[in-house]
């Protein structure tokens, strides 16, 4: 019955289908791999969100990177900003509207060499007319600073500093323009002492990190569905093909029986001709030869010839032997 699945038509058919199926299976699985690593991120930062805020000194440290179970900590420090080095980051929106981060290196108070933590103190709006504006100036004097640590962002090329603007918030190469040590990782502001004002000309504070596991799960799903559809396919193709295949048989026979019968019955009726009329002479089974006229019949005689005759015509009866 599924022989015809043996057909080249059918076998490159169905190799295109397996090899769709494991392509979907493969990013069904990459989505369910994506999901893990988003709860992962999940637990690391309620983990670390929950935490009191540490010293920075505790968390970073020059030539120390930060690693994947230390960011989102939240530290503080005392100090000053450095205005003077202020460096837009580009390409940042915020809800929708483009925009920059502003990252200005501060200089941690009491710190042995001087060292330096950078901080994103926000995000400010593109200007439609120029394009890039002016970083707004932070808090003079000696301030705390609170923010959350952010891991050192790699960036393929030159960060381009030469403007005062980067692509990427490369901690070392930021800290190779700067006349001081910086720290690994960076901080993201979520507030300090005196308060960041947000708005008004300044910084907008970046929000706190979504914890939602993303669209990663129904993308997996989806894929998964479409391996199931497209073996399901071939199966429903692959029965259709079969049963098609017996229904054209039992019509094929339908057809060919009345056919059959059709012919029979008309040489049974030539057979018979040829038997009667194809005769010449009633009986004798002697064809007459083609344009020989059919003997004469003789003539029925009528009922009124037969009165018309005369006693002449009627023939002499005994009249017996006369009487002398």
């Amino acid at each position: 019955m599924y022989r015809f699945l043996l057909r080249p038509r059918w076998i490159g058919f169905m190799v295109g289908v397996a090899l769709l199926v494991t392509v979907f299976g493969l990013l069904g699985q990459w989505q369910l791999h994506r999901l893990d690593q988003r709860r992962a991120n999940n637990a690391i930062i309620t983990s670390n969100s929950g935490v009191t805020a540490r010293p920075a000194d505790d968390v970073l440290a020059p030539g120390r990177e930060v690693g994947a179970k230390q960011e989102w900590q939240t530290v503080k420090a005392r100090g000053t900003y450095d205005a003077k080095h202020q460096i837009l980051v580009r390409y940042r929106p915020l809800e929708g509207e483009p925009g920059f981060n502003v990252l200005t290196p501060f200089r941690i108070a009491g710190s042995p060499g001087g060292e330096a933590v950078l901080v994103n103190r926000g995000w400010i709006p593109s200007l439609r007319s120029t394009g890039a504006p002016t970083p707004p100036a932070p808090a003079g004097g000696e301030v705390t600073m609170i923010g959350r640590v952010r891991q050192s962002e790699a960036g393929a090329g030159n960060p381009g500093l030469g403007n005062g603007q980067t692509r990427f918030i490369d901690v070392s190469a930021i800290a190779a323009i700067l006349p001081y040590p910086v720290v690994g990782g960076y901080v993201e502001l979520a507030g300090g002492v005196p308060e960041p004002a947000d708005g008004g000309g300044q910084p907008h504070l970046l929000p706190p990190p979504e914890l939602s596991e993303g669209p990663h799960l129904a993308y997996a799903f989806q894929w998964f569905l479409f391996a199931v559809i497209g073996v399901g396919g071939v199966g429903v193709l692959a029965y259709d093909e079969a049963h098609a295949g017996q229904l054209r048989d039992r019509l094929r026979s339908t057809r060919v029986e009345p056919s059959a019968r059709a012919v029979a019955g008309r040489a049974g009726s030539t057979s018979r001709t040829a038997g009667s009329g194809g005769t010449g002479s009633r009986g004798t089974g002697t064809p007459r030869p083609t344009g020989t006229p059919r003997p004469a019949q003789p003539a029925r005689e009528t009922e009124a010839a037969r009165d018309r005759k005369t006693p002449a015509d009627a023939p002499a009866k005994d009249q017996g032997t006369p009487v002398d």
